[in-house]
């Protein structure tokens, strides 16, 4: 049995929701179905400008912030350890050519003042200094030789002077310092005089002096030591200089040389 579907004036105006289509007045609704009577679908918009300019300035995310501080961290760290090692290790050539240039001035210094040991009165002058704390093997040494230095104006440079070697205490770098004296003979015993620093931050200094026969000693009196050195200067002598290295103190900077005196002659 075939129907016929009639809306009444009293459902006037109200909504059917069926295949999405509305009923707003009472006509028949046999047409219903047609495709021209369903609404349109909304059309998809295209992103404007303004849109993607938005997306693009949105902000960072916590996580993405820690990560760029640690990487920076990384960075930073590793470029201030490069920059101190470079910093170490110029300050220590700087430090080394220091070192190098007092041990040559002092080494040459004291060659040239041993070799110019000379005899006063047919008798030679040629002692170490005992350091009267303990805490050295000696003190210095103190001799007659020719090669004074005159700071004061000309004078005569081949004039017998009593020149020393002294070791004194250097607070600066805790090690001692090579002090040179040389004073005029002007009589018998004359010594001391005004110091000049030679060189400082030194750790350790060995002198050894050698007679005729190549015997080793680390003291010498030519006044009233034994019969091998009495009124004789040593043939030979080892000077070892060892100066502070800041960096490494087990392994100071060596420097070591043996000289002949050509003053040497038995009496």
């Amino acid at each position: 049995m075939i129907g016929k579907l009639v809306i009444s004036e009293d459902d006037e105006k109200k909504q059917v929701t069926g295949d999405r289509w509305q009923v707003t007045d009472g006509h028949s609704a046999a047409g219903l179905g047609h495709p021209e009577s369903r609404s349109p679908k909304p059309e998809a918009r295209n992103p404007g400008p303004f849109a993607k300019l938005a997306a693009s300035r949105r902000g960072f995310t916590l996580i993405e912030i820690l990560v760029a501080i640690a990487i920076l961290a990384v960075v930073l760290s590793t470029i201030y350890v490069s920059y101190i090692s470079t910093m170490r290790i110029v300050r220590s050539l700087e430090y080394g050519d220091e070192i190098y240039y007092m041990a040559r001035i002092t080494l040459e210094r004291m060659i040239l003042d041993l070799q110019s040991t000379c005899k006063e009165k047919e008798s030679y002058e040629f002692t170490t200094l005992k350091d009267s704390t303990g805490k050295l093997p000696l003190k210095g040494v103190s001799f007659l030789s020719r090669a004074h230095l005159d700071f004061s104006g000309p004078g005569d440079s081949m004039a017998v002077a009593q020149i020393s070697y002294e070791l004194e205490g250097d607070p600066d770098s805790g090690g001692f310092s090579i002090i040179r004296r040389d004073v005029l003979r002007q009589g018998e015993g004359s010594s001391g005089g005004e110091g000049y620093t030679l060189c400082r931050r030194l750790q350790f200094v060995n002198l050894r002096f050698y007679d005729a026969s190549g015997r080793e000693y680390t003291l010498w009196d030519s006044r009233a030591g034994s019969e091998a050195q009495r009124n004789k200067v040593p043939s030979s002598i080892l000077i070892e200089l060892n100066f502070i290295n800041p960096d490494d103190a087990a392994n100071p900077y060596k420097f070591m040389t043996r000289l002949l005196l050509t003053g040497s002659t038995k009496t």
